[in-house]
């Protein structure tokens, strides 16, 4: 199969532009010409490539908005009962992402040989995670794959929006930053050479903090090259360490334990678990699958950790899950009591999307008070970083004042 872009005039005279999926050139012109369509360019986009059937070759990353306003699509065009290969068809055509269209392509294409849609989607899991093509499992076998496209969509929406509200949040304590590393780099490259060869005339001995900002300011000065690399590799050296199983586990415990960002990322655990939880469920996907998909989009090892027996409690020993999330000991009270009054009225997935609604509060208001603490605290450590520079150059002057 392979994707095609064509230009014809449709019969009322007027030119249509679009794209469709054929096996080659003449099955795409026979298929245009059955529409009524006089071909004037026909061209193909994209050479499957041969070996694995189906398989979508490109490594390019889509952004999660295009993958949402994909489900969203979808879903609306499920619910009008058009068949998935003809729905396909239309979102191949409107979608204008070039890295996008292809992938799409490949999913009707083996639609089209009678796979079903979460089995196409389970075999691009870098683009449609467990949790996307379990809710769309679920939807086919319940018969009601809009709503459930539509559950997605909204979910996807609501936590893009959240995440966007933290990264706005986070613009102006990141340029207060970048000003103080453009201050202290601008005092030791232009200023400080030219301070500290009065030092030296005078074959003085200079205390720490003079030392240490003079060696520093000789490094970026005269010796940039490997100023860079040492720091270049002391930070892969870092990022490598927190990509192992233990680096993780110690980063994340540090994080829960580190003053206001910690409540900010229990908050946020608390929302994804109960909103994720909840958006499963009410999707028809069973408790122990949604746990195990859950497991892996916390975020934070030290919560990941207790849900094997989290899972084994539940599926094996009989408890409910507020009585396996209590004993967890993770899981604040309020949270576990409103689960086990969801689970005794039996409207456990309405329970949780409530307290994801107030844990959404919660996260909002966290990230207010962390921005309050981290715009003095970035001013405190800017002006620290500046007076330590000033200190370790007026303390050798101080004691040339003496020598004199």
């Amino acid at each position: 199969m392979a994707l095609f872009e064509y230009q014809a005039i449709n019969k009322a005279g007027t030119t249509e532009k679009g794209k469709l999926d054929a096996a080659n050139l003449k099955a795409a012109t026979s298929k245009l010409q059955s529409q009524g369509l006089y071909l004037t360019s026909l061209k193909q986009l994209k050479e499957r490539k041969q070996g694995k059937k189906f398989q979508f070759q490109s490594k390019a990353k889509i952004p999660a908005k295009t993958i949402t306003s994909f489900t969203r699509q979808f879903a609306v065009l499920a619910s009008s009962g058009i068949p998935y290969d003809r729905a396909l068809d239309i979102l191949i055509q409107e979608n204008e992402d070039p890295k996008f269209q292809p992938l799409l392509a490949e999913i009707k294409a083996e639609i089209s040989e009678g796979s079903s849609l979460a089995a196409a989607l389970e075999s691009r899991p870098n683009y449609f995670p467990k949790m996307y093509s379990a809710m769309v499992r679920a939807g086919e076998a319940g018969g009601r794959l809009n709503q459930v496209l539509e559950e997605m969509a909204r979910f996807r929406e609501e936590s893009e929006k959240l995440n966007q509200k933290i990264q706005n949040a986070m613009i102006y304590p990141l340029i207060m930053a970048v000003l103080a590393m453009g201050i202290i780099v601008f005092m030791m490259t232009f200023i400080l050479p030219k301070i500290t060869p009065i030092f030296t005339q005078f074959e003085m001995d200079l205390p720490l903090p003079t030392q240490v900002i003079v060696f520093c300011s000789d490094m970026i000065s005269n010796h940039f090259i490997l100023f860079v690399l040492t720091v270049s590799g002391f930070v892969f050296a870092v990022k490598s360490w927190m990509r192992t199983a233990k680096g993780k586990m110690i980063v994340d415990r540090l994080l829960l334990k580190t003053p206001v960002v910690g409540h900010l990322v229990k908050e946020m655990i608390y929302y994804r678990f109960c909103k994720t939880l909840g958006t499963l469920l009410s999707s028809g996907v069973e408790l122990k699958k949604s746990l195990t998909i859950i497991k892996g989009v916390l975020g934070n090892k030290v919560f990941e950790a207790p849900f094997d027996d989290i899972i084994t409690d539940i599926a094996n020993k009989g408890l409910d899950l507020s009585q396996a999330l209590k004993k967890s000991g993770q899981y604040p009270s309020s949270v576990v009591q409103m689960i086990r009054v969801g689970e005794e009225g039996d409207q456990l997935e309405a329970m949780l999307n409530k307290v994801a609604q107030n844990r959404q509060t919660e996260v909002a208001s966290a990230v207010e008070r962390l921005v309050a603490v981290l715009e003095p605290f970035m001013i405190l450590a800017m002006a620290g970083m500046v007076g330590f520079i000033v200190l370790a150059v007026m303390l050798p002057l101080f004691q040339l004042n003496q020598m004199l």
